[in-house]
Order: structure tokens, then C-alpha cells, then sequence
């Protein structure tokens, strides 16, 4: 009885071993193609080209660094399994950054581009020619943009179709406003040059407002920083100054709860005070 006991003891070790391998296996591959060759994927799109070894690599090398920072500096191994996970999230805010700042970029040359388009079409210029001169005239971000409508047009692809690609790549309003003018144009005639002149003024006048917006909003868009920092910077500040009274803060399940809540709060605060003073034009 005994020796039955001890193999089915070995069998079930094993086969809790080979489950824990082939979960492991299983939650290694969703975190390599969702946390890292998606966002490589997506960065491509903004024409940032990175091999999604190399991304793996560096996700994997900041998630331990960081890991054994925060273990060594607080001897507890929770807050070292946050500070990996936040570190292998890394690409995918990374991309959220980067688009986001790709797409506003494009946003503040969309009303110069389109002034130059409808200069361009007045002189007597096909669309496709003018579009053509704008993608090596105009600058990254929306030069690369209109080198890739133009590329996909030279491939066969219909105009109107590679700019709703465009369109799709970059949702942004204007962008939409643009691609519909010149689909319509194309399709039953008119004057696009004076539908492209009023577009860019639009624009130029929406950019303004929003600008004016943005200075009148600064208080509360750093109020929301201060008060988002402000619990971490009193935080560290206990910390260096009474250590072991705010060790059980890190050490223990009812300190992380409260950890937890403060971050939850926190962040809950951030974005009210964001919502207040993010006004659409």
C-alpha cells in the first residue's frame, strides 16, 4: 500500500508539473503575442520598424531590473511582481503614446497640407500629381502618410480608396472631412480647390480655438498631475524619513489593500479632473 501511495503521489507531481509547463508555455506565448508582437505590429503602422525579439528582450531585461530593484528595496516580493508586470506592459503604453503623438502631429499638418493641395489643384495640377509633389514636400508624420497613398496608387489601387486607407490609419475628423471632399470631387466634378481652401481655414480656425482652449486649461491639466503625484511623493517621504512604520505598508495583505485603494482613488481622481477640463471643439 505504501508503494502504491508513493506512485500515485509521483503521478500526480508529474502531471501537476507537466500542467503548471504547458500552462506556462500557453500564458508565455498570449503574453509574447499580445504584450509584444501586437504592439511591434502596430508600431510599423507609425512607421517605427522594431523586431519583436529585440522588444522581448528589453520588456524582459526592465520587467527583472525592476523586479529586483523594488524586492531589494522593500524586501517583499508583491510590489516586485507589480513592478514586472507594469514592466512587460511597457510596449503596449509605449504604442499608445506614440500613436497618440503621431496622430496630433498629423492633426497640426493637415491644415498647411491641404492649403498646399488646393494651391496645387488651382494651378491646373491632377490630384494625383499634387498628391504626389505634397509627399515629398510635406514632413514626417504626414509625408509618410501621402508616400503610402501614393505607393499603394502606383500599385493599382484606386485613389479614393488608398485615402480611405489613410483615412482609417489616422482617425482623425479633418482627415475624414479631407478624404470625403476629394472623393466627391473625383466622382461628380466641382471646384475642389475652393472645397480644399475652405476645409484648411476651417481647420485653421478650429486650431486656434483649441489652442486658446489649451492655455485657459493649463491650471487644471497640472493640478491633476500635483494631486496625482502628490500621495506618491508624501509616500516616499514617510518612507525615508520613519522606515519601519511604513514597512508593514509594503509587507503586508492589509497594507497592499490600502496600496491598492490609494492607487485606485488616485487614478480616479486623475481622470475626473482630466474630464473636467478637456473641452471639444
Amino acid at each position: 500500500m505504501i508503494h502504491v501511495a508513493y506512485a500515485l503521489t509521483a503521478m500526480a507531481a508529474a502531471a501537476l508539473a507537466l500542467g503548471t509547463h504547458c500552462l506556462a508555455r500557453a500564458a508565455a506565448a498570449v503574453l509574447r503575442r499580445q504584450g509584444i508582437e501586437r504592439p511591434a505590429g502596430a508600431l510599423a503602422d507609425l512607421f517605427i520598424f522594431i523586431e519583436p525579439d529585440r522588444l522581448l528582450r528589453a520588456s524582459a531585461l526592465l520587467a527583472a531590473l525592476g523586479a529586483l530593484a523594488t524586492a531589494a528595496a522593500f524586501q517583499s516580493v508583491a510590489p516586485a511582481l507589480l513592478v514586472a508586470g507594469v514592466a512587460l506592459a511597457t510596449p503596449r503604453v509605449l504604442h499608445w503614446w506614440w500613436r497618440r503623438r503621431y496622430v496630433r502631429r498629423i492633426g497640426a499638418q493637415l491644415p498647411d497640407m491641404i492649403a498646399m493641395l488646393a494651391s496645387a489643384v488651382r494651378a491646373g495640377a491632377a490630384l494625383a500629381q499634387g498628391l504626389d509633389q505634397l509627399a515629398h514636400r510635406v514632413p514626417a508624420p504626414l509625408g509618410h502618410e501621402l508616400a503610402l497613398v501614393m505607393r499603394r496608387h502606383r500599385l493599382g489601387v484606386r485613389l479614393e480608396v488608398a485615402l480611405q486607407e489613410m483615412a482609417t490609419r489616422v482617425p482623425l475628423e479633418p482627415m475624414r472631412l479631407l478624404v470625403i471632399s476629394v472623393s466627391l470631387a473625383m466622382q461628380v466634378g466641382g471646384g475642389l480647390g475652393s472645397t480644399l481652401d475652405r476645409l484648411a481655414g476651417s481647420l485653421r480656425r478650429k486650431h486656434a480655438i483649441e489652442a486658446k482652449l489649451r492655455s485657459l486649461t493649463s491650471q487644471g491639466r497640472l493640478q491633476a498631475i500635483i494631486v496625482t503625484a502628490l500621495p506618491f511623493a508624501l509616500m516616499l517621504a514617510m518612507f525615508a524619513l520613519d522606515e519601519a512604520s511604513m514597512l508593514p505598508l509594503f509587507t503586508t495583505p492589509p497594507g497592499w489593500m490600502v496600496l491598492a485603494c490609494i492607487v485606485v482613488l488616485d487614478i480616479t481622481g486623475w481622470f475626473l479632473i482630466r474630464r473636467i477640463v478637456a473641452i471639444d471643439v
